[in-house]
């Protein structure tokens, strides 16, 4: 019977049981929040490793926040502005009630507006689509490096372009969300 040996490593622990340290890391990428001045954000070519650079980079993670808030906005007020959106008139008519039950039938009159696939305004909506999806995983990504500075500055950039830009939509629901 032949016996290969294999050395253990990091990754191999947790399924066999074995506790190495606190096992916040699989296979060089963390997996628990850490506070540090060093990572590499998106690309090798952001690596961060001072003080200085990590103030910076939290800086660009906010404003990248809050563009991609202001870019949901933006995106709905062409929507509106272009038709995409149907105004349609509702009648909500009542009929009489049967053993407590009331029979409500809502009626839709007017136009519903259709676009066209082949005109500007959807090609700008589409390429604006692209734009929001990836800043959308740009900013997804930036938060799962797990280093709490940059999460934090992905949090403060959102909540602070939803502060400038979330007030112009009545919209309860948000459909164009991707990431959370």
């Amino acid at each position: 019977m032949m016996h290969h040996s294999m050395p253990m490593n990091a990754t191999m622990a947790p399924s066999l049981g074995m506790d190495h340290g606190s096992m916040a890391h699989m296979g060089g990428m963390k997996m628990a929040f850490f506070f540090s001045k060093k990572t590499v954000i998106l690309f090798e070519g952001w690596s961060v490793d001072t003080v200085g650079g990590m103030i910076g980079s939290c800086i660009a993670v906010f404003i990248l926040a809050v563009l991609y808030e202001g870019l949901k906005v933006s995106r709905e007020m062409l929507k509106r502005r272009y038709g995409y959106v149907m105004n349609v008139d509702m009648d909500t008519k009542v009929y009489g009630s049967n053993q407590n039950q009331t029979v409500t039938v809502t009626e839709t009159r007017g136009h519903i507006p259709r676009s066209k696939i082949c005109n500007l305004h959807h090609f700008i909506q589409s390429l604006l689509h692209i734009v929001q999806v990836t800043l959308s995983y740009f900013l997804m990504l930036i938060f799962m490096t797990y280093n709490g500075w940059l999460c934090i500055a992905v949090a403060l950039g959102a909540g602070f372009g939803y502060f400038l830009f979330g007030w112009k939509l009545s919209k309860i629901v948000d459909i164009n969300e991707h990431c959370h």
